[in-house]
């Protein structure tokens, strides 16, 4: 069950493969391509990027550039030509994406012997032959929580500093000893250019009074998929992309269009970074 599983989340992203690399040039838009896949598109970028080892951007710009390059070694048209025909609004935009690939010029690349695979080896699927152990997961039906907290756009680099201005206010305010329990809210998985729109937010007791300056945050109750990640903070993106591209495809479940979510179980201000735990969940059907 578990193999044909994956083999049909792969059959799944082949088809979206297949449709950039018939139509390079086109503007594919995510929704689009979600849909070819039967994936929901609320987390479909990042299973994507978590499944083939690159982004949905990246895999058309190699198929573009695949195509260019069969052009200039197998006809005599015009750089600018072919440029066009892939996409490209000249040839020196052109010029620049092909050597930073292929590190050689349209022109130079013309006149050697090389093909495109000697320059060019693709993606490699980071979890598809994965020997260590398996990920523990836990299923579980968590309530909805209601939370206050601050949200940004941004890389996720961004994220560490977005948790310190939440901590500096509530402790400001005299609400640290209030906090249940820290809640990052994934709004939407990372796009293309890594940028992300993320909430931290903090549950508080009972009778606590509303912070100020903060909003208020509604996170979904549900049905997720639970791993507990110890260990520093930095190593919570690699764990999403593992629990997307390793857990997931050989599950037999499909993702739900809910933010994931990430609950903080200690502090890193009384906790070593190795020890740290963080309850990752991913909204599944």
């Amino acid at each position: 069950m578990k193999n044909r599983t994956r083999a049909d989340y792969e059959t799944r992203i082949a088809r979206v493969v297949e449709a950039i690399e018939n139509n390079p040039a086109a503007a594919h838009k995510l929704s689009d391509l979600a849909a070819l896949a039967n994936f929901s598109p609320f987390h479909f970028h990042r299973l994507y990027r978590a499944m083939r080892g690159e982004s949905v951007a990246e895999t058309a710009r190699l198929a573009r550039l695949r195509r260019a390059a069969f052009a200039l070694s197998s006809s005599r048209r015009s750089v600018i030509s072919i440029a066009q025909d892939a996409g490209y609004e000249s040839a020196q935009s052109f010029s620049r994406a092909f050597k930073a690939l292929l590190s050689v010029s349209p022109t130079q690349f013309r006149r050697g012997d090389k093909t495109f695979a000697h320059y060019v080896s693709g993606p490699t699927p980071p979890f598809a032959d994965r020997k260590d152990a398996a990920m523990k997961i836990t299923m579980i039906d968590v309530e909805p929580m209601r939370a206050h907290g601050l949200r940004m756009r941004g890389p996720i680099s961004d994220i560490p500093a977005l948790w310190s201005r939440l901590w500096a206010l509530l402790v400001e305010q005299g609400l640290a000893p209030q906090v249940v329990l820290p809640v990052g809210v994934c709004v939407d998985a990372p796009d293309e250019g890594g940028m992300v729109n993320y909430c931290a937010a903090a549950v508080l007791a009972p009778g606590a009074k509303k912070p100020a300056g903060l909003e208020t945050v509604d996170v979904a109750g549900g049905r997720y998929a639970v791993y507990r990640h110890i260990g520093p903070y930095a190593g919570i993106n690699a764990a999403f992309n593992r629990l997307l591209g390793e857990w997931l495809p050989s599950s037999g479940r499909e993702l739900d269009d809910r933010p994931a979510l990430e609950l903080y179980r200690n502090s890193p201000i009384d906790t070593p970074a190795n020890a740290l735990i963080t309850d990752l969940h991913l909204p599944v059907k």
